[in-house]
């Protein structure tokens, strides 16, 4: 090589370095003043034809937008949606929907930040606060067309052209009803006439609001009064509706209107109340509730009432004063829903008991004892029954009505009151946990299964004390089931017999890395072949297709998965698929278990032809969803350093668009990279961890370390983390403010899962600090939950961190074993006998274990200076357990901190008090990791007579 020539060289080398030193360090850290502002996308989603896509554009506190783009010539038109702050959530509000013609976008606006503020500020009530509204964006030039209070709209499934709406009631009717009722609260006491009205209330009857329905194509209207429910046919042929009117009673009912006219046909009218319309799925018949016929009896009761489309009325179906067979002292209920099988010949509802007639009530009640019986033989704790009051309360019997036949069948009973249907009506299917409810709280759940005949109610036992949910295929000729036998079962329903039919095939079907002490969870199901002819079971790797007797199993992928480590799950695009055609190409999402790559793949389940690739990447790629007239699949693409934006793509991945750009917002921040790494336990077990480095490192300094844990956390490597408070560290902004962040997977035996811990992430520290960027004065550790529970058991067995975070941690695993889940009243047992705690037995079996794992026995050893939240709202670890732990170490004399964010869960909702406490745990780190003044709070505390003070 010539002199020159290697001049140059060194010249462009010396220039692409000084010119990333000199990008670097343009580059600024991410402050907690970011995260109002960033963006995010929420609910994208194709047009039918696959020419546009819509997504909504959301700050975490701000102004959102709906954003629709025109894929040919990527022209972009843009409407707000409304603020997006707390209490608002306009993103989740907005329901942003392509018409079916592709010609318009509509969408539903919240109010906006000051709007809100305005009507706090003069303290409104909820009926006077700001109403959404109705934005109607033509795709032509993005003109939107607004209008003001509106509760909610529909568009037609299968047409375009039209809109129906729900508006608000008339500001004037609100008003008067509100002055009604303050008129009622002043009187002292009530009239005879004010009296009956007491007693219409009861009936709970509520009054429509103005429905319009709207042209697409022109803006012309028909408005109708006091509507409650509605709802297009699939093709958009009738409008269909109830009514439910204040100052007309007489024109309740349910209409029909059909678009492009302008008056309406009554199907059924009388004054009372008109519930839960349901369509078939051809549109043919039509399903509601109605109180009509006994409205004026104190406790009215329903019917259900059909229509058959081209009928000029609707008929009554079934009532339990004229239907053969209907069960005495019960009647039809309006608490479960109406819905019709696939064909529209059966439709299904529940049936509820009659209650007794209300006595009039004394002058005077005599005082009652309050209290709850906690009896030891109760199949549920009381917290749990109070849970479940109202579900069990409102509970009905599922029931049907054959139109052919017009035969009523009542399925569901005390003994087995959850039954569905198969979509053909060919059979019904019900499992029930209550044999064993008792036993959930120790065991887990168990289940016995049932097929019932759905024309003459006879039930069949298929499988007691199941341990895992049977499914019903798709025709409804089989029950299937994983058992804990680790095989999969199928039961022939017209034969009765029982078929394992994985139990001559050697390789696994249960979870490889499950390490809990309850049965292994299997990887799952991807469907069945048309005609319930096979059934495609998931290994670890590859999907196998069997006969329903267990005879012909062969693997669809060819074993291709587990030679090359690449796990294969079968992608649904049409969400209406009952059935796996296997004729067809299917698309494959594939996850390389040892890099954590993803892509797609093809292939057919039959043929012998190998899975084709079609792209695979150092990325995680989201499930695609394709339009429903067009072969255009839409999904999202990221890194840890690749924002996740919307991408397009043909069915075989080889013209890729991305067709976002918020991954701009990265480029003013130093960020980071993610890398996944290989290390072994103290016991030798090889374990993987995500090291996260900040995009300006330098190999030759002394970084502070932030440790990371839960559980299993490798399968995140390539997961984007937007930069936003919450109840655990945010990764962007500790690796863009200096630190190195490692997030270690621990594996569990049974018994002692805090040694288990303590052998999985020391060894992961050590590596790193052989490796000589980690500054080992410098090691901080932070987790919440289970993570919690770890940390604070490790810190007294280790002092190698110089600081720790262990949120919500249980302390003292003796109280809390007998403790409450509050949030779903559950007793606490199950989880440490079988499930994440693993200590695998009863406190009397294995006591020492339970003290053994309890950091409060141990706190005497802590060195390490520890920082936690437990809020006492929790609903999953009960706050005692923080109040045990804060008041042990508060008595050793030891650094701690323990905050309380009143009235709060679990984790962190309110977002003052995630950003509050995300500046309160920078604060800790830094000042123990990187020497940072020590703030006021860690000095001198917050005493309950200076709160309003800090």
């Amino acid at each position: 090589m010539h002199g020159k020539q290697r001049y140059l060289i060194v010249l462009v080398i010396t220039f692409f370095l000084l010119s990333s030193i000199t990008w670097s360090q343009q580059k600024k850290s991410l402050t907690h003043d970011v995260y109002d502002s960033w963006k995010s996308i929420y609910q994208s989603k194709l047009s039918p034809d696959g020419n546009w896509i819509l997504y909504l554009e959301t700050p975490q506190d701000g102004e959102a937008e709906v954003v629709v783009i025109k894929l040919s010539g990527v022209k972009e038109m843009r409407h707000t949606i409304g603020y997006s702050g707390e209490g608002t959530d306009s993103e989740r509000a907005a329901d942003a929907q392509f018409s079916y013609d592709c010609t318009h976008a509509v969408f539903l606006i919240s109010p906006s930040k000051e709007e809100i503020e305005e009507a706090k500020d003069k303290k409104k009530e909820k009926k006077k606060e700001p109403k959404k509204k109705l934005g109607i964006m033509s795709l032509l030039d993005g003109n939107t067309d607004v209008t003001e209070r509106v509760k909610s709209f529909k568009l037609p499934e299968e047409a375009g052209g039209w809109v129906a709406y729900l508006k608000e009631a008339p500001e004037k009717q609100e008003k008067e009803q509100e002055e009604k009722k303050e008129e009622k609260e002043q009187e002292g006491e009530k009239k005879e006439e004010q009296k009956k009205d007491e007693e219409e209330d009861k009936k709970e009857k509520e009054y429509g609001t103005p429905l319009v329905l709207r042209s697409l194509e022109d803006g012309s209207e028909v408005t109708v009064d006091s509507v409650m429910e509605y709802r297009f046919t699939k093709e958009g042929q009738y409008l269909v509706y109830t009514v439910s009117s204040e100052e007309k009673p007489e024109t309740d009912g349910v209409y029909i209107l059909k678009p492009g006219r302008s008056s309406s046909i009554p199907l059924l009218t009388g004054e009372g109340n008109y519930k839960k319309l349901a369509i078939d799925k051809e549109g043919t018949h039509l399903a509601f509730l109605t109180d009509r016929d006994d409205y004026d009896a104190d406790e009215p009761t329903f019917n259900l009432y059909g229509w058959d489309v081209g009928t000029e009325k609707a008929s009554l179906w079934v009532s339990h004063t004229s239907t053969p067979g209907f069960p005495e002292g019960m009647a039809v209920s309006d608490k479960s829903d109406v819905s019709f099988t696939e064909d529209g010949e059966i439709v299904m509802f529940g049936i509820k008991e009659i209650p007794e007639p209300k006595e009039e009530d004394e002058e005077k009640e005599e005082e009652e004892a309050r209290f709850d019986l906690w009896h030891w033989n109760d199949p549920l704790p009381q917290p749990q029954q109070k849970k479940m009051e109202e579900e069990v309360r409102s509970n009905t019997w599922e029931s049907v009505y054959h139109l052919k036949s017009k035969k009523f069948v009542k399925l569901a009973d005390e003994e087995i009151p959850d039954v569905r249907i198969s979509d053909n009506g060919k059979i019904a299917f019900g499992q029930t946990f209550w044999p064993y409810a008792k036993r959930i709280a120790y065991f887990g759940s168990f289940y016995d299964v049932y097929v019932i005949h759905p024309h003459t109610g006879e039930k069949t036992l298929v499988k007691k004390e199941l341990y895992f949910n049977a499914s019903l295929s798709p025709e409804g000729r089989y029950v299937y089931w994983f058992d804990e036998d680790k095989d999969w079962h199928v039961y022939d329903i017209a034969s009765g017999t029982v078929n394992n039919v994985t139990k001559d095939i050697e390789l696994p079907f249960e979870m490889q890395d499950w390490d809990t002490p309850s049965p292994p969870y299997p990887y799952g199901v991807a469907g069945w072949t048309e005609d319930d002819s096979s059934i495609l079971i998931y290994d670890q790797y590859d999907i196998w297709q069997i006969d329903p007797d267990g005879s012909n199993a062969r693997m669809v992928t060819e074993g291709f998965g587990r030679e090359n480590n690449l796990s294969f799950r079968y992608i649904r695009l049409d969400p209406e698929e009952k059935a796996i055609d296997a004729d067809e190409m299917l698309l494959f999402r594939v996850t390389n278990e040892e890099t954590m790559a993803t892509g797609f793949y093809s292939d057919r389940v039959k043929g012998t032809k190998r899975p084709r690739k079609l792209l695979m990447d150092d990325k995680y790629f989201g499930y695609p969803r394709k339009a429903e007239n067009s072969d255009t699949l839409i999904f999202n693409r990221m890194a840890f350093d690749e924002y996740p934006d919307v991408w397009i793509s043909n069915m075989n991945f080889s013209s890729l668009q991305k067709v976002t750009d918020l991954g701009r917002q990265m480029e003013p921040y130093i960020w980071g990279k993610a890398e996944l790494r290989d290390f072994k336990s103290s016991d030798g077990l090889p374990l993987k961890g995500i090291l996260i480095k900040p995009d300006n490192f330098d190999p030759g300094k002394k970084y502070p370390l932030m440790v990371y844990i839960y559980e299993t956390l490798h399968n995140g490597l390539h997961n984007f983390r937007h930069p936003s408070p919450g109840t655990s560290i945010n990764m962007p902004f500790y690796v863009s403010n200096g630190y190195i962040i490692w997030m270690p997977d621990i594996e569990y035996h049974t018994g002692y899962p805090g040694q288990d811990a303590l052998k999985c992430v020391l060894p992961g520290i050590q590596m790193l600090v052989r490796e000589g960027y980690v500054d080992p004065d410098a090691i901080g550790i932070q987790g919440h939950s289970w993570g919690g529970y770890q940390i604070s058991y490790m810190v007294t067995q280790t002092n190698i961190f110089a600081a720790a975070e262990g949120g919500a941690p249980v302390s003292n695993m003796i109280s809390s074993y007998n403790g409450i889940r509050w949030s779903s009243g559950m007793v606490r047992q199950f989880q440490y006998e079988h499930t994440q705690s693993r200590i695998g037995g009863s406190i009397w079996e294995y006591p020492f274990r339970y003290i053994e794992n309890s950091p409060i026995f141990w706190a005497d050893k802590i060195q390490t200076p520890i920082m936690f939240m437990h809020n006492d709202a929790d609903g999953a670890v009960p706050w005692y357990q923080g109040i045990e732990f804060i008041m042990a170490l508060r008595r050793l004399e030891k650094e701690a901190y323990m905050f309380n964010y009143n009235g709060e869960p679990h984790g962190l909702r309110k977002r003052v008090n995630q950003k509050d406490w995300t500046i309160r745990m920078q604060q800790f780190f830094d000042h123990h990791l990187k020497g940072a003044p020590m703030p006021d709070w860690m000095k001198n505390g917050i005493k309950a007579w200076e709160k309003k003070k800090e």
